[in-house]
């Protein structure tokens, strides 16, 4: 093939006589170029010098494919073209865009801000697109496997949508095959760099972790303000083979980034401890470095604290960590956040012993101290999983029980998601209402007004989320009390 283009307009076939009209060159890298067809299938054609030792390959993958689970989300070979071309066909993530996108600002949008609140999605999106891409890696690597390639070039995200595809599985990797390639440069572990080992799902992760810092900072963890004065050669020699300081490592002077100072703000503290353990304990001791779990908690547990600017004329999002944070763009403190928070509840012979010391009426138990998440509420919907109340859940198992959200006259709205009985009550107990499970046109949310005070959200038993807890001393409480039950609840208070 002279040029990319050639196909253009042409008719391909696969093994069992499928047609596919070739009507664009997607994307095109080392090993191969990506085609769109009318039939809106993706055909890969693989380029490279060596691509006869792709043949067999791809109906492996072709086969492996078929039997993982969807959630890998990851577009495997579904039929094999026809000779004499070596590649196959996949399935196309149709409104889905390169997450090139949420990395490099194109040089036509001058302000920095705009483009990452506004066109692509602020701070909640790239943190959603961090889970997902998690949750997406772990799947393949409990199942045996692991990506090798990862880079933004690989990964298409829905604007519109919580969702995320993976293509080019070419080098995907287990005992039966070795990946052909290395993986992309700056993105590679330093031990791929160094060639002292073989990719693997250790490797995978610390390439998601580049991905991920780089997507929510704007910044590459391993290059400084003195790489514009080096070599480009230069400087991707030292970031693959880990010769480089990382630009947030609190005990180094060297390497820093100017720009980094201005969107680390971008990172929770739990985040920076990860990135931490990864670019400078894990840099060159892969078994220093946190697991793809512990990154897909810290990006649920800082989406869960992103507020959207209640202030006039401003969308931006930031963290809130308290009453006097501002927005770091127009310098406004939020008019009104609603905090929530999950707790223990413990039912004892029709009583219920709730810890909490924010009503004067109730006196907390010394036995509890265990807080399981927090949220915070502005303009924008957030939704209630079950590990919200419940970290140790199998993640395959999460999933969204309520969602709440500030109506036009700034109440707190609560809607009920499944079909399991969901309260709220206010401090005193003694206005309970049971929101409905929600049915479009027959049933609504229930609207928390805006008198100052505390509610709760009380959960049934058989939400399926309840657990003991290593804090509660149960045989203490049975003592005094009888026999409990622990099940969950939501503290909502407002500040601002």
């Amino acid at each position: 093939m002279n040029n990319e283009s050639d196909l253009v307009g042409k008719i391909l076939r696969d093994t069992d006589g499928r047609e596919y009209h070739i009507t664009a060159v997607l994307s095109k890298g080392g090993q191969g170029i990506v085609f769109r067809t009318a039939e809106d299938f993706l055909i890969k054609i693989n380029t490279s010098a060596d691509k006869e030792k792709y043949g067999e390959r791809y109906r492996w993958l072709k086969m492996k494919g078929a039997t993982l689970p969807k959630e890998t989300r990851i577009a495997f070979p579904i039929a094999i073209l026809e000779p004499p071309y070596i590649g196959y066909v996949m399935k196309e993530a149709k409104g889905h865009v390169s997450l090139n996108d949420y990395i490099e600002k194109p040089d036509e949008i001058e302000d920095l801000w705009d483009w990452y609140f506004n066109a692509t999605g602020g701070l909640s999106k790239r943190l959603q697109i961090g889970y997902l891409l998690a949750k997406s890696l772990r799947h393949l690597h409990i199942n045996g496997y692991a990506y090798v390639d990862l880079s933004p070039s690989n990964i298409f995200v829905s604007r519109e949508k919580n969702s995320l595809a993976i293509i080019d599985s070419d080098n995907i990797t287990s005992g039966a095959y070795k990946p052909l390639i290395n993986g992309t440069n700056f993105y590679m572990a330093p031990e791929i760099g160094n060639n002292i080992s073989v990719a693997s799902t250790v490797t995978d992760t610390y390439s998601y972790a580049v991905l991920l810092f780089k997507m929510l900072t704007t910044c590459h963890p391993f290059i400084g303000d003195d790489a514009e004065e080096a070599s480009p050669e230069w400087v991707q020699d030292s970031v693959d083979r880990g010769k480089l300081d990382y630009i947030g490592d609190p005990d180094s002077t060297e390497n820093k980034n100017t720009n980094f100072e201005n969107t680390k703000i971008f990172l929770t503290d739990e985040l920076l401890e990860l990135f931490r353990r990864t670019f400078v304990d894990g840099k060159l001791e892969s078994s220093k470095r946190p697991t793809l779990m512990e990154f897909m908690k810290a990006c649920a547990h800082a989406r869960n604290r992103v507020i959207q600017c209640d202030h006039k004329g401003c969308d931006a999002e930031y963290y809130y960590t308290g009453e006097s944070c501002i927005c770091p763009l127009c310098d406004s403190k939020p008019e009104k956040v609603y905090l929530l928070t999950s707790r223990n509840m413990v039912r004892t012979k029709g009583k219920i012993l709730i810890p909490l010391d924010g009503s004067p009426d109730m006196r907390p138990l010394d036995v509890y101290s265990d807080e399981i998440g927090t949220m915070a509420v502005t303009k924008d919907m957030k939704y209630i999983n079950r590990s919200f109340f419940d970290e140790s859940i199998p993640f395959e198992l999460d999933g969204s029980l309520a969602a709440v959200g500030r109506t036009k006259d700034g109440k707190l709205a609560v809607i009920n998601l499944v079909n399991n009985k969901i309260m709220i009550n206010d401090s005193k107990m003694s206005n309970a209402r049971q929101v409905m499970p929600y049915k479009k046109g027959v049933t609504g949310p229930v609207v928390i007004d805006e008198k100052p005070g505390n509610y709760f959200l009380f959960l049934e038993k058989n939400i399926d989320v309840t657990t003991e807890s290593e804090f509660i001393d149960i045989k203490q409480i049975e003592k005094f009390y009888g026999t409990t039950e622990i099940s969950k609840f939501i503290l909502i208070r407002q500040e601002g």
